[in-house]
């Protein structure tokens, strides 16, 4: 829940251009309600949020009252309004300051028996100026909240509404009601069964179904699967979620669209000084004509940063492009490198050890402080010491009940003066 801290300053002032007898010769009425000062929102919206309507009896009180339930929605920083009598017509003329950059996106998480249209329907007849966002401030909250426990009660569904503002946006989902996910589809799965699909799904997301789970699955949990088959612009429909028949629980849809299958072309490297573009296609290990294998990519990637960690570039970043040759089925990928400094190495500190074991440890680190720093050798050093030294360790404790020993490497750039600072620590 994000919290907001937002000092108001609300003057509701009435001028009011009436006589005390005015008032005794008869009861007034609101003629027209106006507004100043509007930039997004309409003069309809701020009239059905003031409960204010033309006809109506006018009083002082009933006025001021619609001021607050303006205020008090989160929509305005400031309130005000003045009126005009002519012939015995009130003309309420609100002058208004809208609340700025404090409000975000409403999302219904998991309201399955309806469209977002009938959701947006439902909570636009208890706030009229709802446009898809709401105020971070206020009771609008409250008030969304109420017109969607009632649509569930008109519908006779159970339920009860629970509201929370997280950092991205203000969701709404439903309590109390059996979500589980019983029966998955996945149309347009061809190269890839749908079996597999489900089960992959069924493996990696959450059983309790959630819009927001459901939308972002697919990208990570199925994209990876097409991927690494060389579907790279395989892409996956919007979820639809409905009751399911026969379940007490949620019928899950996602449309596959697999696109087609390409090979491997080349890379095309820019940016790049230290290392020249073959050593970094032998880094990548990926091959002209084999499968355009998106996880095998990734993991070359990654090679490809080690080769510059070897030369103290631990900082580099790589920016892959694909261009896409439908008519030959191949892709290029154009990489754009950003080098970044060269580290030099700092210290080197061995933690938890006995004095004798620091000592010899320090003698086989060959890594000097101000040479260039060998991302590698870290993890090589404590592969090799390990091998040597944590047996005899692992017995030394066991003898004296203690737990098994974990060795750490953590290292720490400082970009003031490109240097790191290398750690190396027993663990319990």
């Amino acid at each position: 829940m994000r919290a907001h801290c937002v000092q108001i300053l609300a003057t509701i002032c009435a001028s009011l251009l009436l006589t005390t007898a005015a008032f005794a010769q008869a009861a007034l009425k609101v003629g027209a309600i106006e507004t100043e000062g509007l930039k997004a929102l309409t003069t309809e919206a701020v009239i059905a949020t003031s409960g204010l309507k033309v006809g109506d009896t006018f009083s002082v009180e009933a006025t001021d009252a619609a001021a607050e339930r303006l205020l008090n929605s989160g929509l305005f920083k400031r309130v005000a309004y003045r009126t005009k009598n002519a012939g015995g017509n009130v003309t309420i003329t609100f002058q208004l300051e809208e609340t700025k950059g404090q409000s975000s996106p409403v999302a219904f998480d998991n309201f399955i028996w309806f469209t977002d249209e009938e959701l947006t329907a439902a909570i636009v007849r208890e706030v009229p100026s709802f446009n898809g966002s709401a105020p971070d401030i206020g009771n609008t909250n409250e008030s969304i909240k109420k017109a969607l426990q009632n649509l569930l009660t008109e519908r006779k569904l159970p339920g009860q509404v629970e509201y929370n503002l997280t950092d991205r946006e203000h969701l709404f989902r439903v309590e109390g009601v059996p979500m589980k996910i019983c029966a998955l589809h996945f149309p347009g799965a061809q190269t890839v069964s749908e079996k597999t699909l489900i089960e992959t799904t069924r493996s990696s997301m959450d059983s309790e179904y959630s819009r927001g789970s459901a939308n972002t699955f697919p990208s990570y949990g199925l994209y990876p699967i097409y991927s690494e088959l060389g579907y790279l612009r395989a892409t996956f429909g919007t979820p639809v979620a409905k009751p399911a028949t026969g379940c007490e629980g949620v019928d899950l849809t996602i449309t596959v669209n697999e696109g087609p299958k390409y090979s491997w072309a080349r890379a095309e490297w820019s940016g790049n000084q230290v290392l020249a573009a073959k050593e970094l296609d032998d880094a990548l290990g990926m091959k002209s004509g084999d499968v355009a294998n998106g996880k095998k990519f990734d993991k070359g990637l990654q090679e490809v940063r080690k080769a510059y960690g070897k030369h103290g570039y631990i900082a580099s970043l790589m920016k892959p492009a694909p261009e896409f040759d439908d008519a030959g089925l191949k892709v290029i990928y154009k990489i754009t490198v950003n080098e970044g400094p060269q580290y030099k190495m700092g210290t080197v500190e061995f933690k938890g050890f006995s004095a004798e074991d620091t000592a010899t440890l320090a003698k086989k680190w060959s890594i000097k402080s101000g040479d260039v720093y060998d991302q590698t050798y870290a993890v090589n050093f404590l592969r090799d010491a390990g091998r040597e030294m944590m047996p005899r360790i692992a017995r030394e404790r066991q003898s004296q009940g203690k737990p098994l020993p974990n060795l750490g490497v953590d290292e720490k750039a400082d970009r003031r003066s490109l240097t790191v600072n290398v750690t190396i620590q027993l663990k319990d």
